[in-house]
């Protein structure tokens, strides 16, 4: 007992093995950098700035007027505030670029 306390004993480490079936680590898209940019997208009449995730290709806000569009795009590349999930999570999407699977 007085061992473990004094820390003179070293901590076993856990052997991982992984078998058919197991569930492999995720993706590499929490490691990938995420960037975001500014489009210009006609949708009717209207001329709308998208401001686009990238590699996800998420439209994460629309706004009419593009100065308000870059001040979005410059905070979120400037603080990476979605960094550690991987882009921001699909239930907070607002808007989904292709497809609304």
């Amino acid at each position: 007992m007085v061992l473990y306390k004094l820390g003179m004993v070293k901590n076993k480490t856990q052997k991982v093995r992984f078998h058919r079936g197991d569930k492999r680590p995720g993706n590499k898209l929490g490691k990938t950098k995420l960037s975001y940019t500014v489009d210009m997208v006609k949708e009717g009449r209207k001329i709308l700035w998208h401001v686009v995730e990238q590699p996800t290709n998420n439209v994460v806000g629309k706004y009419f007027f593009e100065d308000d569009a870059m001040v979005l795009a410059d905070f979120q590349n400037k603080h990476k505030v979605w960094q550690v999930n991987g882009g921001i999570p699909r239930f907070l999407w607002n808007y989904m670029a292709g497809s609304y699977n």
